[in-house]
């Protein structure tokens, strides 16, 4: 990896069980998790939709994170530190750029639309106090938060500093959750409730025709598993994760990143499902596609819960931009990991600053992290992974396990693909169709 190669000037500190899984929640939960009521919203307006809604949270949850331990094992097995020379041992040294690629635009797309929410949503927050524009408006504050905040965040070198910082996002996160559900059960926004009427739209319900599992018979179920399909992804830093973290008193690292994973994808879906349970039940099929949207400008719970959103997203930013980093430097082979190892700040400031200027030129990247998400994420959580594991399977690449054990973990892993191509396509057509 380049930040390896940075290594005799500043060595790489490795992460602890608890600092990875901390950094692990951190790098999934993003403000992606507001989104989910609104994708109950698209197929029905009754409660009992969020019985399959929640039980197909969890089953994307358990898939993400077999994906996700399949690239560590594809690292283990290759002894590589990266998603794509992973792939290019396991499965085609040709198509190595593939994985690069697709790690390098999930990450990147990922990070101007960090920036362009932060930009928007700090301009919001201080447009009460009438400060000029050259102060408080988008751009200034977008370029003042890079300078100020982001920077000194994104030219750390190893994800074992960041956990102080993901535990404040994460705590950011937990409030969150915490006050959707004060606002489920104190019935602020029930007929008649003392925050209804300021509510921007109110709450709409409607009965279910059948049981709760028809519910999901629905068409525009299709827009939840869209949603789903990338709710858990941070494939992209699996093999950062993995190479980052301490190894145990023989020198390995596997057990204790299956306990990494194991915690990590757990807190992340019981995070996303409360998310998605207390938004809807609250406002039904009047759910916003930014859940916070729906509650009342004067709500002072609510005020706290965006500038929550605007924390979770700075503790996130970080994590996505090392990707962006490593899959740079990666990319120029060796003139690359010279450059890292020799101005690592300039290729941070570097990246930074385009990422930066492409974000204050545009607006609205909804098509475009729409796309990279439908296409790149899911190839890298759903397709790329069992490949590289059925081709260890296939060449006989280290340990194999044997028995039933061998032959259920090959028909998982078949089975992922075509559900991997399904979810692709099935995203792509709901960015055509926004």
């Amino acid at each position: 990896a380049a930040a390896a190669a940075a290594e005799g000037d500043e060595p790489v500190k490795y992460s602890s069980v608890g600092q990875s899984v901390v950094n692990l929640v951190k790098n999934i939960v993003g403000a992606g998790m507001l989104s989910l009521p609104s994708g109950v919203a698209a197929f029905s307006g009754s409660p009992s939709a969020l019985v399959p809604a929640v039980a197909l949270t969890v089953l994307f949850g358990l898939l993400s994170a077999y994906g996700f331990v399949l690239i560590a094992d594809a690292c283990n097995r290759t002894g590589k530190s990266t998603y794509q020379d992973a792939w290019a041992s396991l499965v085609s040294p040709g198509s190595k750029w593939l994985p690069a690629f697709a790690c390098f635009a999930n990450a990147a797309v990922g990070c101007i639309c960090f920036s362009m929410i932060l930009g928007d949503c700090l301009s919001l927050v201080l447009s009460p106090l009438g400060l000029p524009i050259a102060v408080a408006g988008r751009n200034s504050v977008m370029v003042a938060l890079t300078l100020v905040v982001l920077f000194p965040l994104c030219r750390l070198r190893s994800l074992a500093p960041l956990a102080k910082f993901s535990v404040l996002g994460n705590l950011s996160n937990v409030y969150i959750c915490f006050f959707i559900l004060i606002r489920l059960f104190d019935g602020a926004y029930a007929l008649g409730g003392p925050l209804v009427a300021a509510a921007p739209v109110a709450p709409k319900f409607v009965a279910a025709a059948g049981s709760a599992w028809s519910t999901a018979a629905h068409p525009g179920v299709t827009v939840l598993l869209s949603m789903l399909g990338t709710a858990f992804l941070a494939h992209y830093n699996a093999a950062t994760f993995y190479s980052q973290l301490a190894p145990d008193a023989s020198g390995r690292r596997d057990e204790r990143f299956m306990q990494v994973s194991v915690l990590g994808f757990s807190v992340a879906a019981v995070i996303l499902c409360i998310v998605m349970y207390g938004g809807f039940a609250t406002f039904g099929s009047s759910s916003a596609g930014l859940i916070l949207n729906s509650y009342a400008a004067k709500d002072g719970l609510a005020i706290v819960a965006r500038l929550c959103v605007v924390a979770s997203l700075i503790t996130s930013y970080p994590m996505v931009f090392f990707s962006v980093r490593e899959q740079f430097c990666d990319g120029l082979g060796d003139r690359g990991r010279e450059l890292w190892a020799s101005r690592p700040d300039a290729v941070t400031v570097g990246l930074l600053g385009a990422i930066t200027a492409v974000a204050l030129r545009l607006t609205n990247l909804g098509k475009v992290a729409g796309f990279a998400g439908a296409v790149f994420g899911i190839y890298l959580i759903y397709i790329a992974p069992p490949l590289m594991a059925l081709r260890a399977l296939q060449r006989n690449i280290g340990e194999q396990p044997k028995g039933w054990k061998r032959t259920a973990g090959a028909v998982v892993q078949v089975m992922l693909i075509p559900l991997g191509i399904a979810l692709s396509a099935v995203g792509t057509y709901q960015v055509l169709m926004k």
